[in-house]
């Protein structure tokens, strides 16, 4: 398997076109107006809000918690650089005014991040809805495209989708997460993708400060190891 530092800058793999290495990815999101650290810090949050669960909270509070508090950072970051909050259809997403460039979070599988095996897909249906938004082409398990086919997104409106992947368990913590361009669904969930940035974030080592009596959330203290 070659090294990180061997792996082109830009890269198809699926047909895909995936934005691995650092200058590769910077670079992307340069031209996409969207700030590196403000992904990396979005996640981190959401992360170590997920992390302050307690055996007392619902089962689903954790996830909850990731897609709420990533949501709000990524929302709050690029609204203080000019982009537009939108909730169309209870689908909370923020969108750049000048190229209409959309960015929204979901969770994805254990294939985000990865640039071995299959592409990832989005964890749960996305529902008609969110198709409509995302503006995926839309076909049934067996191939054939429904009646319902959508256009794959169109050259001057770029959705990207922000997929998380944190995994908490007793042997340690994973954490991965890329921004990616939808391209096609099955049944709902997005299989396939136009392009692929992939983000490296490391672990948030600090756990909320619950003392302040705000609901800002945590101070996140970044691993200066990155976990892949």
């Amino acid at each position: 398997m070659p090294d990180q530092q061997e792996v082109p800058e830009t890269a198809i793999i699926r047909g895909c076109t995936v934005y691995a290495t650092p200058v590769a990815r910077r670079e992307k999101l340069k031209s996409l107006g969207i700030p590196e650290q403000l992904l990396i810090d979005a996640v981190q949050y959401g992360v170590a809000e997920k992390l302050t669960q307690v055996v007392y909270d619902p089962a689903t509070s954790g996830g909850i918690d990731l897609y709420r508090y990533t949501t709000r950072e990524v929302r709050r970051g690029l609204h203080e650089l000019g982009w537009e909050l939108s909730d169309s259809n209870n689908i909370a997403l923020v969108r750049n005014p000048i190229n209409d460039t959309t960015v929204i979070v979901c969770s994805g599988d254990q294939q985000t991040g990865q640039l071995i095996g299959d592409l990832p897909k989005t964890k749960r249906s996305k529902g008609e809805v969110f198709l409509e938004v995302t503006e995926v082409q839309s076909v049934d398990l067996f191939g054939n495209e429904e009646v319902t086919t959508r256009l794959v997104a169109v050259p001057d409106k770029e959705v990207w989708l922000l997929l998380h992947y944190h995994l908490d368990c007793k042997d340690g913590q994973t954490l991965r997460a890329e921004l990616s361009r939808p391209l096609e669904a099955e049944d709902g969930i997005i299989t396939k993708w136009s392009e692929r940035i992939i983000l490296h974030i490391p672990l948030p080592d600090a756990m909320p400060d619950d003392d302040s009596g705000t609901d800002t959330g945590p101070v996140v203290i970044p691993n200066v190891k990155i976990r892949i």
